[in-house]
């Protein structure tokens, strides 16, 4: 059962959703490749969570299923990283952030089948307008489909461990849920990672200030910032957050342009498509209020 948010809560989940915006821009900051940046972030994440852990003399001993199921979610996690930082390699952080901003119709789909509740018409309906806004920023960006199908791609398995994760805010301490979903994230992307850097190949170790970047990632957009969107769960619906993080790629396109420049400009277009996201945020919670007092 959700507690009642505090007005603390919606101004945590925004300043939240800010620290996500940068992990596209730190991420494309890196001259590491996609997998080296996930496979270090998931390394030094798990490393500051399990001495959180035993400093607070938490036990880390969890049931079997449930540990299964984190080891899985993990992988899950894994891709959507994977997808998001290649898609913001591959074209520009815009584009990276406009896909991502599906995750909120993937939510609206796979939370109601998560909880075997009736699918809302309204959250259908608002993930609809986001197809609607990606449809407005596809047909003016084509040249970039790639970033964005890969940027769709993240979305999807966003959504997917987000809803899963949901199901054990209640019960599971978030810094023991994130502690071992980035051990297994480290473990699967580690192999991959192990092989590449045997053989040489270029960017697969971080030099210079790419280990600023990763240490970032790692410390303060997921130690902090993640482990606190699991604690939100307690007072927001998965399809809530979700919503409030697809304003992501407004924030980000805001800090792409300020930080890398020209390189980030994109149509007149795309910007379309991306109020209409705003919008689709706005209106969220004044017409989920309408449709619950009726």
């Amino acid at each position: 059962m959700l507690h009642k948010p505090r007005l603390l809560d919606y101004f945590k989940i925004h300043f939240i959703v800010i620290l996500y915006a940068f992990t596209a821009i730190l991420g494309n900051a890196s001259q590491a490749n996609a997998l080296s940046i996930v496979f270090f972030r998931c390394v030094i994440t798990a490393i500051s969570l399990i001495g959180i852990l035993y400093v607070s003399k938490k036990s880390m001993q969890v049931s079997s299923r449930v540990l299964w199921i984190w080891i899985i979610n993990g992988f899950f996690i894994s891709l959507h990283w994977l997808l998001f930082f290649g898609a913001a390699k591959v074209s520009t952080v815009a584009m990276c952030l406009a896909g991502l901003s599906t995750q909120t119709f993937w939510t609206s789909i796979l939370e109601p089948i998560a909880k075997k509740t009736k699918v809302a018409m309204i959250e259908i309906l608002l993930g609809i307008l986001v197809i609607v806004a990606l449809v407005i920023i596809f047909s003016v960006q084509q040249a970039q489909w790639l970033g964005l199908l890969m940027g769709i791609g993240a979305g999807f398995f966003g959504a997917l461990f987000s809803v899963i994760n949901g199901n054990f805010t209640h019960s599971h301490d978030p810094k023991l849920i994130t502690a071992y979903e980035m051990i297994s994230a480290g473990v699967m992307t580690g192999v991959v990672w192990a092989f590449g850097a045997w053989h040489g190949t270029a960017g697969y170790v971080p030099v210079g200030l790419d280990w600023l970047w990763i240490s970032i990632l790692a410390l303060v957009c997921t130690v902090y910032a993640y482990t606190e969107t699991i604690h939100l769960y307690k007072v927001f619906s998965v399809f809530s957050i979700n919503l409030v993080i697809t304003l992501e790629p407004v924030y980000g396109i805001l800090l792409a342009v300020f930080i890398f420049g020209s390189k980030e400009m994109m149509s007149t277009g795309f910007y379309w498509g991306t109020a209409l996201l705003v919008l689709t945020v706005l209106a969220h919670p004044f017409l989920v209020k309408k449709e619950t007092s009726q």
